[in-house]
């Protein structure tokens, strides 16, 4: 199957798709019925299922509504986008956890926590078989998230004995490789290359200055605004080193290093909040030509990318 090249629904992506300045396979939508039936009329899309496991509870919680999944929704909208496969985050919290450290290196929570992800995302297969669900790697998400959940030799774990595919979020592993103090490429090599099945690309940035300026003005409260200061954060526009990073993955791609994925998604931009207001017209028009060149093999070179000078430190 030929790899898709799909970006995150926004109206200024589609402003520029529809002007003929980008060119794309189709939007990632999330599981939202009416907007994906409105982008549906005129784009092809794809769905993203806002869907985590590792709570123990054999089944995947919906984050959007704090309940179980609905799976019925689920087949309902993978029916009518052809969306190929179910995406489930690998993110057991500490709040499913409240007797487990965030940190914890304890040999004993590291097997209970395992051996409850492993169970969740079974019971999802269970639901789909293994050749529809896929597994996205997370990172600790400012202490939120349990330690064990970005481990690589766990995550292998966890999508060797469920049989299911891999989402590899490249920024994702570029934060967690930050978290626990790993070189990226050590970090990367340690994880189930051979079985992805949809990329993830976005650029990282240091919440501060600017980006803390377009919080505000899109309401977002201050107490929020001042737990982000100062941190690493992605879903957000490409920058020098994300293009150094970026080109090394799709070499990695198209080289057969990695598996083969259906699709590689800029998950830049989005139809609320602060994703819409990070989706600038601009940098879209530059940034999504050059990804796609870089996911189809047409552009191998990263000095030939976007020359925006760097302004956080190297993952």
């Amino acid at each position: 199957m030929a790899m898709q090249f799909a970006v995150n629904y926004s109206l200024a992506a589609a402003d520029l798709l529809r002007e003929g300045q980008i060119q794309i396979d189709l939007f990632k939508c999330p599981a939202w019925p009416d907007l994906i039936a409105s982008v549906q009329e005129v784009y092809p899309v794809y769905v993203h299922f806002p869907l985590r496991v590792g709570a123990g509870i054999n089944n995947a919680i919906d984050t959007e509504t704090g309940q179980p999944a609905d799976w019925r929704k689920v087949e309902t909208l993978l029916a009518q986008t052809n969306t190929p496969f179910v995406n489930v985050h690998l993110a057991p919290s500490i709040e499913d956890y409240p007797d487990i450290p965030a940190d914890t290196t304890e040999p004993e929570h590291i097997k209970v926590l395992t051996e409850r992800m492993v169970q969740d995302v079974r019971a999802v297969v269970k639901q789909f078989g293994a050749e529809r669900v896929i597994v996205e790697n997370d990172h600790a998400s400012r202490g939120r998230l349990l330690r064990p959940a970005h481990l690589p030799e766990i995550i292998c774990r966890v999508i060797e004995e469920s049989g299911c595919g891999f989402l590899f979020d490249l920024s994702h592993a570029r934060l967690a490789a930050h978290d626990l103090n790993m070189g990226i490429r050590e970090y990367i090599n340690g994880l189930p290359t051979e079985h992805v099945c949809e990329i993830h690309v976005t650029g990282i940035q240091r919440i501060e200055g600017h980006w803390m300026n377009v919080a505000r003005q899109v309401g977002i409260d201050t107490d929020t605004i001042q737990a982000f200061a100062g941190q690493l954060m992605d879903h957000l526009p490409m920058m020098s080193e994300d293009w150094e990073f970026v080109a090394w993955a799709m070499r990695q791609v198209h080289s057969g290093v990695w598996g083969h994925p259906w699709a590689v998604t800029f998950e830049v931009g989005g139809v609320s909040g602060l994703y819409e207001a990070v989706a600038d017209r601009d940098v879209l028009a530059t940034q999504i030509p050059h990804l796609y060149d870089l996911v189809k093999g047409e552009l191998k070179d990263a000095a030939e990318l976007d020359p925006v000078r760097p302004r956080h430190e190297v993952l």
